[in-house]
């Protein structure tokens, strides 16, 4: 896979190769640049990302690291950027604090009495909010849950501050909108700290009608530093009340429409055949009925989307597969049709062979093992042995795409190969499940090559070959010939996109 020696590209792909040793020297129309001791893989992906997100991680209010509900709203007092009145912040997650049980509106009540404030869950699948928040958004302990989703109450059956998946949107619909300055500045520093991971194309997932056009204008301008593949919001129809249909580019392509099945472990809103392990009274929550979703399949179908599916537990996934596995049988989606698995965390074994037998692609995180072992165990006990189910699906010729999920998690490629190969969880010293661990062999084609196969574009990107878009990362680390702390510890020299140097460390050539 790593490659050292010339290689000459030409308006934008690769023309020439020429194999050689101790460096990587690039040739293009901008003229030679030569990295020393270096070695150049086919450009890095990330097959499951929220850019819009990411940036909202790095440059908004954020409580990945905080260790108590007193920590976010410390954090919070000294947040500057509001949307109209409205206080927001992302990233919180009660299983790092002391006290793991969710939080209730009543701390937030303390620190914010008078101003409405809608945090997210690290996993986006539920949200922290006070008093006011309700109040403005009318909900009370009259309040049915919606469809796919849950109103979290206390004792006395009055709303607690926790929304849960669809449930969130009754508060969300109220907060104003960014403005689009403020987009564009959100976006353009994801992408910057995205391709300075090495990234040189990205599967951005469940977006926004209203950012799509500042990626159009990036992409015209030559700012974008990586590809952007979109698979837009669908869940309600979005693409159709905004008349959106696939449209291609060679920077930044809308190519598919996503769904989503169920929710988050973290939450518990991932859909099991069986109770939690660590709550009995529930199952998870199924997002929409089978017959919808069907539907919903069949119409962006027709219009030549891709089709990518939000499945988490058990449940969810075997609903999904056999949704896929009748649009397949039925003709309804011929073999050039891209039908795909979001995230694939928990599948029973019987239901590994039908992800080959149908064409439907897997796209997964391998940080979210490393990062949820400890709670997924809480949550499924004895199921965690068919969950992240790598290894399975590789064997039985599953074409599998890796990612990140950022921002819920960090997109740098090295956590994802270190994850892959040793599945070892954060803070723990022995691999959780280490049967489903794979090879970096095996990890580097899933962040190069298959991840392309997951769109319709592995056809020309994804291998160091003649004709092959020059999209190319170049690392001082061969991967296959290292130990884990050199692959964690690996730096990114370089980025080309399209032949065009994107990235690229200070003082390299």
């Amino acid at each position: 896979m790593a490659f050292q020696g010339t290689l000459t590209f030409e308006r934008g792909r690769i023309v020439e190769i020429i194999p050689s040793i101790g460096k990587v020297v690039i040739r293009s129309e901008v003229g030679i640049h030569t990295y020393k001791n270096a070695f150049a893989y086919p450009g890095f992906l990330d097959s499951h990302i929220h850019v819009f997100g990411y940036g909202m991680r790095i440059t908004g209010l954020s409580f990945y690291s905080a260790l108590s509900a007193e920590e976010c709203c410390e954090r919070a007092l000294q947040h500057t950027m509001f949307r109209g009145s409205w206080l927001t912040g992302m990233g919180w997650n009660q299983e790092l604090w002391n006290d793991s049980s969710m939080p209730t509106k009543s701390i937030l009540d303390y620190y914010f009495p008078s101003i409405p404030v809608f945090f997210t869950r690290v996993d986006g699948h539920a949200a922290w909010v006070n008093s006011q928040a309700l109040s403005l958004c009318g909900i009370t302990s009259s309040t049915s849950n919606p469809l796919g989703g849950k109103i979290g109450k206390d004792s006395t059956g009055n709303p607690n501050g926790i929304l849960i998946d669809t449930a969130m949107e009754l508060v969300r619909s109220h907060i104003p909108d960014f403005t689009y300055a403020q987009k564009s500045e959100i976006i353009e520093s994801s992408l910057k700290e995205l391709s300075s991971f090495g990234l040189t194309e990205v599967h951005d997932m469940d977006v926004y009608n209203d950012v799509l056009p500042i990626f159009r204008d990036f992409a015209e301008k030559g700012a974008l530093p990586l590809r952007v593949q979109s698979y837009i919001q669908a869940q309600n129809d979005e693409w159709q009340h905004n008349r959106l249909l696939p449209a291609g580019g060679e920077l930044h392509r809308i190519c598919g429409v996503k769904y989503f099945m169920d929710g988050a472990i973290g939450s518990r809103g991932a859909l099991l055949f069986d109770q939690y392990s660590d709550d009995e009274t529930t199952n998870g929550i199924s997002l929409i009925e089978k017959e919808s979703l069907l539907t919903k399949f069949k119409n962006a179908l027709e219009e030549g989307w891709q089709i990518a599916t939000h499945a988490i537990g058990d449940k969810a996934n075997s609903i999904v597969l056999d949704l896929y596995s009748h649009l397949r049988t039925e003709k309804i989606a011929d073999i050039h049709s891209i039908l795909r698995i979001e995230h694939s965390q928990t599948v029973i074994p019987q239901d590994i062979e039908k992800f080959a037998a149908y064409s439907i692609g897997a796209a997964v995180q391998p940080i979210h093992c490393i990062s949820d072992a400890s709670m997924a165990y809480r949550r499924l006990g004895d199921r965690c042995s068919y969950s992240y189910p790598w290894k399975s699906l590789l064997d039985a010729g599953v074409v599998v795409g890796g990612g990140s999920d950022a921002p819920i998690e960090s997109p740098d490629p090295r956590i994802g190969l270190d994850a892959f190969v040793n599945r070892i969880p954060f803070g723990t010293s022995e691999p959780w499940y280490g049967s489903e661990s794979i090879s970096m062999k095996q990890a580097l084609d899933i962040y190069t090559n298959l991840g392309h196969q997951l769109t319709d574009i592995g056809y020309r990107r994804g291998q160091i070959q003649q004709k092959f878009d020059a999209d190319i990362t170049i690392y001082d680390t061969d991967f296959e010939n290292s130990n884990r702390q050199k692959t964690l510890n690996a730096t990114v020299l370089a980025t080309y996109v399209a032949g065009i140097k994107r990235f690229s460390l200070p003082n390299q050539d």
